[in-house]
């Protein structure tokens, strides 16, 4: 660790800049050796404070760092302690790797950015051109930010397109299974717990004989069944049937070999449990006593109908993100925030090709820029409209000829 020591060979000593170090690393994986990810973030880091030596920087003893803990949200003890020390004076300068490794949050960001400018602490990027200090480190960080949460937006939104796929093609993706079936050795299917089975059997008995789900639930508690358990603990004996789980698992389409994916039913890898007579007049009793219920003011049941008419916003497709991510870069070289494309690229740290793909996207005929913006991700979904597609459009000089391509691929069923 470096000292607080007078610059030697001067006669006066610069002004001392306290630098902490904040660390992170998202995984455990790897804290227990001698030399680990945290570790080499600090070497770097201590090494660019040494460069700044005869700027007065010096790196404080305290240590913040913070070993298995996502950068997703400000829940971690050494960020913390790092505000707490901030907050009482004892900082001036907070020095990092990288800037994904102080948050991946642009909220969070924006937060932390605020308590700094509030206690007069600067922030330095180890490996990035950034240095809060000045107009262009503030302006770096924001595109920086600005392409590490669309990045990070990208990279959710193909894991759940992946998945999406996989259910398509009746495989199982995670999570715990419902009560009658175990995840098979190695994951990837549901095998029937035959047990189980017989208990799913008699519930749907009992439900097509007492006509009533709150019947259900009483005849159910009387019998002392229980749902499936969800860890594997011996104390752990699954929780009492209500009515909620109780419509969940009458109205799920696995119990007749089938998975749902955003609305639509498609054959599933696993074995029916229930078979489709049964199946049937389950579903037509259970939307019977949906028409029939009695309305008596405000209920959950009938707020989450008026939900269900009323539903949120969808999460917007990721070709409508990029288009306005377009617009935006656009206005920032109009308003001279940057002097070219080249400039944004290297401050964004993407390729020159990758932002030409996405400001590609403004050759677009003006109504069909405006279309992309407003698209829903399930009209995305359905029609095919995502990036390769709109690029290929993008490619017709022809505003004409995109217009004609554009119904007919807005129009697709």
């Amino acid at each position: 660790m470096m000292n607080s020591e007078p610059e030697r060979g001067t006669g006066s000593m610069a002004p001392v800049c306290r630098c902490a170090i904040y660390t992170r690393k998202s995984t455990e994986e790897g804290l227990n050796q001698p030399f680990n990810t945290l570790e080499a973030q600090r070497e770097a880091a201590e090494a660019y404070i040494l460069s700044q030596w005869h700027l007065g920087w010096r790196a404080v003893a305290e240590r913040y760092d913070d070993g298995g803990y996502t950068g997703g949200n400000l829940e971690r003890p050494a960020l913390q302690q790092l505000l707490t020390d901030l907050e009482a004076g004892k900082i001036d300068c907070v020095v990092i790797y990288k800037v994904d490794r102080l948050s991946r949050s642009l909220l969070d960001f924006a937060r932390l950015m605020e308590v700094f400018e509030r206690h007069g602490v600067s922030l330095v990027s180890v490996t990035q051109p950034l240095n809060t200090t000045s107009s262009l480190g503030r302006l770096t960080l924001n595109i920086l930010l600005s392409f590490a949460q669309f990045e990070r937006e990208l990279i959710a939104d193909r894991t759940r397109d992946k998945m999406a796929a996989a259910k398509r093609k009746g495989k199982w993706v995670g999570g715990t299974p419902v009560l009658g079936y175990d995840v098979a050795v190695g994951g990837g299917k549901l095998l029937v717990n035959h047990e189980e089975a017989r208990r799913v059997h008699a519930i749907f008995a009992l439900y097509l004989e007492l006509q009533s789900v709150d019947k259900l639930v009483v005849e159910l508690q009387k019998r002392k069944w229980v749902n499936k358990r969800r860890k594997r603990h011996a104390g752990n004996q699954g929780r009492p049937f209500t009515k909620a789980a109780l419509h969940r698992l009458l109205g799920n389409v696995v119990y007749i070999g089938r998975v749902r994916i955003q609305g639509e039913n498609y054959a599933g890898e696993q074995a029916g449990i229930i078979g489709q007579d049964v199946w049937r007049r389950a579903q037509e009793l259970l939307t019977r006593e949906r028409v029939e219920r009695p309305r008596r003011g405000p209920t959950r049941s009938r707020l989450a109908a008026t939900a269900q008419e009323n539903p949120s916003p969808e999460r917007v497709p990721r070709i409508a993100r990029l288009m306005a991510l377009a617009l935006k870069f656009e206005q920032m070289k109009r308003e001279g925030v940057v002097q070219n494309y080249s400039v944004l690229a290297a401050l964004g740290q993407v390729s020159r090709s990758r932002l030409t793909q996405v400001m590609n996207l403004l050759n677009l005929a003006p109504d069909i820029q405006e279309q992309i913006l407003f698209l829903t991700w399930e009209t995305a979904e359905q029609r095919g409209i995502h990036e390769r597609s709109v690029r290929q459009l993008s490619s017709q000089l022809s505003w004409a000829e995109q217009r004609a391509r554009w119904h007919v691929l807005s129009s697709r069923s």
